[in-house]
């Protein structure tokens, strides 16, 4: 057995040490390859598109140039561009890397802005003034020291706005109490003997999240709406 596999292996050896050695050698880079988006890519105008790029396989030093289609140029896909007027855009970008370079375009359909939005109407709050003791007319009376509680928070919107109070308790004139909620809208005061007007108010148009809400029309203030009373503690 040994003999006749020496044999073959002898048989074997001329046709392996004449055999021709090939390699083949190829090239393991891909090419520059990119993909572009615009989000959104059609609208009513003013359209606020977003771009986004995708690069790959990108060698050396890689530099974006954006054409918008629109006459205006830019560098940085993730930034806001505007299309004012209604149209068709053709907005390609261009990325090179090395001695590559690939262009990818996004189409951009700008279609007639849609008319405004009427302002919604802001109606006038109900107010409510209660008082203990409770008054007569605007009056108020009692003996010294007088402890009166004032609330207001039973006063409604018919929109659902949040309200706004002020108070001057003490008669000089000035606001020393104003809010929003809970004890803004309810307070006590004691008077020694003496008279004097004090001066209730209430208003809609609280923006909880002021100023985010400045410039809606919604949040326009109504113009106070005020109760006064003459309160005279006697001895």
């Amino acid at each position: 057995m040994d003999r006749h596999i020496r044999h073959a292996a002898a048989l074997l050896v001329p046709v392996l040490a004449g055999a021709a050695c090939q390699e083949t050698v190829t090239d393991a880079t891909p090419p520059l390859a990119i993909e572009c988006t615009a989000i959104p890519s059609s609208g009513p105008a003013p359209l606020t598109v977003v771009f986004g790029l995708s690069v790959s396989n990108a060698v050396g030093e890689v530099s974006v140039r954006i054409d918008y289609g629109d006459g205006s140029q830019g560098t940085d896909p993730g930034a806001r561009h505007v299309y004012p007027t209604p149209g068709a855009y053709a907005a390609s970008i261009m990325v090179s890397a090395g001695a590559e370079s690939a262009r990818c375009s996004v189409p951009i359909a700008v279609a007639e802005g849609l008319a405004p939005s009427p302002a919604p109407e802001n109606r006038w709050p109900d107010p409510s003034y209660r008082t203990t003791p409770a008054a007569i007319g605007t009056s108020i009376s009692g003996k010294a020291p007088l402890k009166v509680l004032y609330n207001l928070c039973r006063s409604q919107d018919p929109d659902g706005d949040g309200l706004f109070f002020r108070m001057d308790l003490d008669g000089d004139g000035r606001y020393e109490h104003f809010g929003t909620t809970g004890a803004d809208c309810s307070r006590e005061a004691t008077y020694a003997v003496g008279t004097r007007t004090i001066t209730l108010c209430v208003t809609d148009g609280y923006c909880p999240a002021w100023p985010l809400c400045e410039d809606l029309p919604r949040w326009r203030f109504h113009p106070y709406q005020c109760m006064s009373y003459d309160v005279s503690a006697t001895p």
